[in-house]
């Protein structure tokens, strides 16, 4: 057969035509080929026929042809072998003829869009669907001599691309990078002071979809941005115009512009902050810039203007009513001592949100607080803790004070903390707690004064109000709710008015800092933990909310947060069209949902435009301003198709300070794990902790922060610089504090900071002052209240976790050397780690007592968490609880020598070393044990002993004190 005949008829072996096998004939039409059944249908042949081995199917005498057609799949039987494969490469022939241009089209899109630039996910995953659907058309690639009119590598290209594998599109992009770095090796080496690193040049180069450069601190965060820039622009991958650089504070964005300018001269690139682009945005759609209210940077001017709404709406009845609504119920965080560890973990709640009663009274429980609040509305006078009318003290126990009395009507109400099966929280003896229960019990009966027991499981249950209600209506007690003005008249006194209207002006902040879009606010109030409460604040802030929307419409300005706000509007609309192809982000861990959302519009209205991401999750230390630090650990999945390049190298800090930091950051588990190296390598500890007393015995003798100072000023180069570092200000040096030690130390550099202040500084010694537990430690005890947390992103599941990337920040300051103060007593948890972890520490850099060295193992009995602190009275000095009044536990020092005592086994030891004295401890009643005469001789009897009334009468001829317990592993 000819194979440039237009038309090919093909008849069936005549005995096959007996048993059913038909003619058909064969024509190029049009380009397309068709074939006419001897019935005269006609049906197009598909070029996927041709790639298909079993098109041509060969027996011993006959062959037939499936063939896929624009009807399905029609087959031809009965033909002679030879014929049917004659057929089948005239079809083959002119389907390949057909498909060619197709092929060849499909090879030069995907030649193209892989030779754009860095080969992005999204166009090899492009280049490979095109390839694989161009593929299918054909199925397989053609052999040459099945046309020699038509060019095999078109095909052979597509079929390739189509099978690529990830490990094949990663040596695509690897050879990218190769070819790029040799390339533009000399622009690397010469673009910073200092040439870049192999993994900055990496991250210059490499232009995914999306880009997260992950650092560390000191490994050169801005050279990577300013390398990147000015690498778009050298390799004419852009224009200064196409390119945004981002950074979150206007110091920020003037120190990038003034670098940019340094090293790669006036091209062109601007740096802006978020706001100031925003504001260019809504410039460019509204044809005018905007106007800025006032309040935006006068935070005292909004909240006053916040609390003169909040005041003109209290006095409509219906918002009265939500406000004291509100304080009664939702004052304070809702949380069941039964979660808490310990009693002192509890301690620590109601100390860190300052539990008070509307009355200004500090409380020990939740429940007690919400008793209180009850009784107060409802007109009923009450005294919290008051000494019971009959005496009860002895030698045993301290006088019995009841909950709450009620002067009015005598009678007494006690809130138990137990459930409905009777159980107690963990850290409370429950057989302890029911014979004091049943001992109250008793004693009203017996002294006949009235009882009213409520409980902690009706509060669980919301039926507290009703049980006080049913009780107090069954002794005949009845209210006079005080008028709503008298309540409010009453949390004006206590500050509860003012506290709140300050809060009010931090929640409109928060509320409108998240530019909330729908369902956002409805979905921030179901997932947090107290939906009530915050239902219940977002009521009240409503009309404050419209209030301030309506003076901004009123005078015709808007607010930072309108300028992220209105530009994600612009943009998603289409309003605003971007001229940015590359936006590169510096600081991305302490990115905002809101901005982020603002980043995307930008990325996505974009064609093919690329985001480049710089930051550090091990310093992500903002949350409270809104930072979400899951867009930086979640990156992939936020963004899409991602490359990561790590920066390893830190240009800052020893590897003495880099080991301490970088282990103490990962504990939390969420951080992202990387390998931080460093330039110096040093073979020992470059933290020191000076441990000491923070109370000054002798003022001629030097502070401790002096001692440190000293110490540095020993050792430093002339002219090294010092930062004395604080989690608060008020842990710094007053300004004539610091000018003292300034002028006593010539050679040192002395400056202060809070740690939030230092990030991205350096100096080559740093001193961290501070480190105490407590509301204002270090870790902070000072919780968030929960209403602006529920609006904040949701915090990690890892305790403290902010507070410890902030003493990374903090350690990581420090070029030579970082110094940590701590009094043992009072120490913060995180000192306690370094301790306990055995963290490589200097701990001989300072001389240290041994109580010093003791102290943070010695905890409080009762609470477990708090520290014996030394106590003054009339009696003498004593140690008890740093938690004191919710803590009442106390001890007595050393008799011999006042120290404190330390608990080993039935034993006190003193920590002297010089003393070791000890003192049994009674194993009745917990009480010492002291040296007694009788006819007998001596013997132990405990001090609790009297010769009258209830006391202890335990006794011991003879303890034996076990010397091993002195020995250093017994302490």
């Amino acid at each position: 057969m000819n194979s440039q005949s237009s038309s090919k008829h093909i008849t069936p072996f005549w005995l096959m035509r007996f048993v059913g096998a038909k003619s058909a004939t064969f024509r190029l039409v049009g380009g397309s080929l068709e074939v006419v059944t001897n019935s005269g249908e006609k049906q197009l042949i598909l070029v996927e026929s041709l790639g298909i081995e079993a098109a041509l199917q060969e027996g011993w005498l006959f062959a037939k042809l499936r063939l896929q057609t624009n009807a399905g799949l029609k087959v031809f039987t009965g033909f002679r072998k030879k014929e049917a494969q004659a057929l089948f490469w005239w079809l083959r022939e002119h389907l390949l003829k057909q498909l060619a241009p197709e092929v060849s089209k499909s090879a030069e899109d995907i030649r193209a869009m892989l030779t754009q630039g860095y080969p992005r996910q999204s166009w090899l995953e492009a280049a490979r669907s095109m390839a694989q659907k161009t593929l299918a058309r054909y199925v397989r690639v053609p052999e040459p001599e099945w046309c020699t009119d038509v060019a095999g590598v078109p095909f052979e290209w597509v079929a390739v691309v189509a099978g690529w594998q990830d490990e094949d599109l990663e040596r695509l992009r690897q050879s990218y990078v190769d070819r790029q770095l040799q390339r533009y090796a000399d622009f690397f080496a010469a673009v910073e002071s200092q040439p870049l690193t192999e993994r900055q040049r990496e991250a210059c180069v490499i232009d995914e979809d999306n880009n997260l450069v992950l650092a560390g601190a000191g490994t050169g965060k801005t050279s990577v941005m300013v390398g990147r820039a000015g690498y778009l622009i050298k390799s004419g991958q852009a224009k200064a115009s196409e390119i945004l650089m981002l950074a979150f504070a206007n110091k920020a964005a003037a120190e990038m512009q003034e670098r940019i300018e340094h090293r790669l001269g006036k091209c062109g690139i601007t740096a802006s902050t978020f706001h100031k682009m925003g504001k260019e945005i809504i410039a460019s759609v509204e044809g005018q810039q905007p106007s800025v209210t006032p309040l935006a940077e006068d935070e005292k001017a909004l909240a006053l203007q916040v609390n003169q709404w909040f005041e003109e709406h209290l006095k409509t009845p219906a918002y009265q009513k939500l406000a004291i609504k509100y304080f009664q119920n939702h004052l304070y965080p809702a949380a069941n001592p039964f979660d808490f560890e310990s009693e002192g973990d509890y301690f620590d709640f109601i100390i860190a949100n300052d539990i008070r009663t509307l009355k200004g009274e500090a409380v020990k429980s939740l429940g007690e607080c919400l008793v209180a609040n009850y009784l107060f509305k409802q007109g009923i006078e009450y005294e919290y803790e008051a000494d019971y009318e009959h005496r009860t003290a002895s030698p045993l126990y301290r006088q019995y004070q009841p909950d709450f009395y009620l002067p009015e009507h005598g009678i007494y109400v006690e809130y138990y903390g137990i459930d409905r099966k009777g159980n107690t929280a963990l850290y409370v003896d429950r057989e302890k707690y029911h014979q004091g229960m049943a001992w109250k019990r008793q004693l009203h009966a017996e002294k006949g004064t009235r009882l009213i027991e409520l409980f902690h499981y009706e509060l669980q249950e919301s039926l507290l109000f009703d049980a006080i209600d049913a009780q107090l209506a069954a002794l005949n007690v009845e209210y006079q709710p005080l008028p709503q003005e008298a309540v409010l008249a009453t949390l004006r006194e206590f500050g509860a008015i003012n506290g709140f209207a300050s809060l009010m002006a931090d929640l409109l902040k928060r509320y409108r800092a998240n530019c909330y879009e729908q369902g956002q606010a409805e979905a921030a109030i179901a997932n947090a933990s107290n939906p009530q409460q915050v239902e219940a604040a977002l009521s009240l802030l409503t009309p404050i909310l419209t209030d301030y929307q309506a003076l901004l419409d009123r005078e015709g300005h808007i607010d930072f947060d309108d300028m992220i706000g209105k530009a994600i509007q612009y943009v998603r609309e289409g309003r605003f069209r971007s001229p940015w192809r590359y936006i590169l982000v510096d600081e991305f861990q302490d990115i905002s949902e809101a901005r982020a959302r603002l980043v995307q519009s930008l990325r996505d209205s974009v064609k093919e435009c690329s985001l480049f991401c710089v930051g550090d999750d091990w310093q992500a230390i903002y949350r409270f301003t809104g930072s979400d630090l899951s867009f930086t650990t979640e990156f992939r999945e936020k963004f899409g198709a991602t490359k990561v390049t790590s920066l390893d190298l830190t240009f800052r800090f020893n590897s003495g300070i880099s080991d301490v930091a970088t282990r103490f950051v990962l504990q939390n588990p969420i951080q992202v794990k990387k390998q931080l190296n460093t330039l110096k390598e040093v073979k020992h500890p470059t933290v020191s902790l000076l441990r000491e007393d923070n109370r000054q015995q002798n003022s001629d003798e030097p502070s401790r922060l002096e001692r440190v100072i000293s110490r540095i000023a020993d050792i430093a180069e002339p002219g090294s610089s010092v930062y004395l570092l604080g989690r608060y200000g008020f842990n710094l040096p007053n300004k004539s504090e610091l000018q003292r030690l300034a002028a006593r130390y010539p050679t040192l550099a002395l400056d202060c900071h809070t740690v939030h202040a230092a990030k991205g500084k350096e100096a080559d010694y740093v001193v961290v002052l501070g480190l105490e537990t407590g509301k204002h430690g270090f870790p902070t005890g000072k919780t968030t209240h929960p209403l602006l947390e529920a609006l904040l992103p949701s915090p990690a599941d890892y305790q403290h976790a902010e507070e410890r990337r902030l003493l990374y920040v903090a350690l990581t300051r420090a070029r030579n050397r970082a110094y940590l103060i701590a009094d043992m007593a009072v120490a913060s948890v995180f000192v306690v780690e370094l301790l306990k972890g055995d963290y490589e520490i200097d701990l001989n850099e300072f001389s240290t007592s041994l109580s010093q060295q003791l102290l943070h193992m010695l905890k409080c009995m009762k609470c477990k968490t708090g520290t014996m602190v030394p106590r003054q009275s009339q009696f003498g000095q004593f140690f008890s609880c740093n938690k004191f009044p919710l803590c009442t536990h106390k001890e007595r020092g050393c008799q011999h020598c006042g120290f404190q005592m330390r608990r080993a086994g039935r034993f006190k030891i003193c920590i002297n070393p010089d003393c070791s004295s000890w003192v049994p401890v009674c194993p009745q009643c917990g009480a010492e044990m002291v040296k007694r005469k009788s006819r007998h001789g001596e013997f132990w009897g405990c001090k609790n002993y009297r010769h009258e009334g209830e006391c202890c009468k335990h006794t011991e001829n003879e303890v034996i004190f076990d010397q091993s317990l002195l020995t250093p592993e017994n302490y």
